[in-house]
């Protein structure tokens, strides 16, 4: 660190993402819940066509990506705001809708990358724990905040709320809400439609996930039109350049390939669920492409040092819930050597 940066930051500030291995060397990468399956054949193409105009800028709006969600979505175009990745509109969230000094809430844990962003832009939080189940706190809707965020399914836990249930936690609570559904795909379904009885809402996706695009960067967010042009106005200049434009296209467009993505991750996630509690673990039931489990006797440390001895990644979370490892579903070939590594 050097002596010029701002003080309120401090010497650790900064997201800490999951370990990324140097390609080769068999490493088994299940901590970043990144997708079991390259994506389509259709994306390569895509790509390929769109560099030959890499000259010039792209569209600022994200177009024609921005129009082909609307209509996937069953929205208006200005309903819908692109951005670099899912991070960029959290980005945007805290830069348009709070001051320095608003407050901001969400549950604990959930997405790491919240308080990073908060307090960068000198924003006060309520990090609210979850229930005794891992459900969300019924304090999230009343808590007093320009701006909260809710992750379903929540991550690390996995933990999914259905949209009615949610809806009424979330009745009459002031600001602006967000409703971080990056891993939405997995689970039986999504907020989008009660966005129209809630103009202060926000939906946030990826192609992180379900798309296998986590390394094009590419996300949006749909709600009101007004919350959209609040987002766009503060927006980089071009946040999303011509090649992840194409490829997210080319993705959205392949409906059968993200359905063969999203079926592999839900018989995976089922078998290795079962697999695991056979043996004894605790885990709660996933609609995410992870597991948060707690292995027997809670040594979670030492079961993450004896998988990354035979080349296998998973996360561990020190703060929250130390005696569990949250553990991507791999393909199936990835998950027997995890179970066999496992004794499982």
């Amino acid at each position: 660190m050097s002596q010029h940066r701002r003080a309120s930051l401090g010497p650790d500030f900064g997201y800490q993402p999951g370990e990324q291995p140097p390609p080769g060397d068999g490493w088994l990468k299940l901590n970043t819940n990144e997708a079991p399956l390259p994506p389509s054949p259709r994306v390569t193409e895509a790509i390929a066509a769109a560099a030959a105009g890499l000259r010039s800028y792209p569209d600022p709006l994200g177009e024609p990506l921005r129009s082909a969600l609307a209509r996937h979505h069953g929205v208006r175009p200005d309903q819908v705001f692109v951005a670099n990745g899912a991070d960029e509109v959290i980005d945007c969230c805290f830069r348009a809708f709070c001051d320095p000094g608003d407050m901001a809430a969400w549950a604990s844990p959930t997405y790491s990358y919240f308080p990073v962003r908060a307090a960068l832009y000198g924003v006060r939080w309520s990090a609210l724990p979850l229930e005794a189940d891992l459900t969300l706190p019924q304090s999230l809707g009343t808590v007093p905040a320009r701006l909260r965020f809710v992750v379903n399914p929540n991550s690390p836990t996995g933990v999914w709320m259905q949209p009615d249930t949610l809806e009424e936690l979330l009745d009459g609570a002031e600001g602006v809400v967000s409703i971080d559904e990056a891993y939405c795909d997995f689970a039986p379904a999504s907020c989008v439609p009660l966005i129209e009885r809630h103009p202060n809402w926000l939906v946030l996706r990826t192609f992180s996930k379900a798309h296998a695009l986590a390394g094009l960067r590419v996300g949006y967010a749909i709600g009101a039109s007004a919350l959209i042009a609040d987002l766009y106005a503060v927006k980089h200049s071009y946040p999303v350049d011509h090649c992840a434009i194409a490829g997210a296209l080319a993705a959205l467009e392949d409906g059968r390939h993200h359905q063969a993505i999203v079926d592999l991750v839900i018989r995976e996630r089922g078998r290795l669920t079962e697999r695991l509690r056979q043996a004894g673990w605790e885990v709660p039931a996933s609609h995410a492409n992870f597991l948060f489990a707690r292995p027997p006797g809670g040594n979670a440390g030492a079961v993450q040092a004896r998988l990354r001895d035979a080349r296998i990644l998973v996360r561990r979370f020190e703060g929250d819930h130390p005696d569990r490892l949250r553990i991507s579903v791999g393909a199936e070939a990835e998950n027997d050597r995890l179970l066999g590594s496992l004794g499982s």
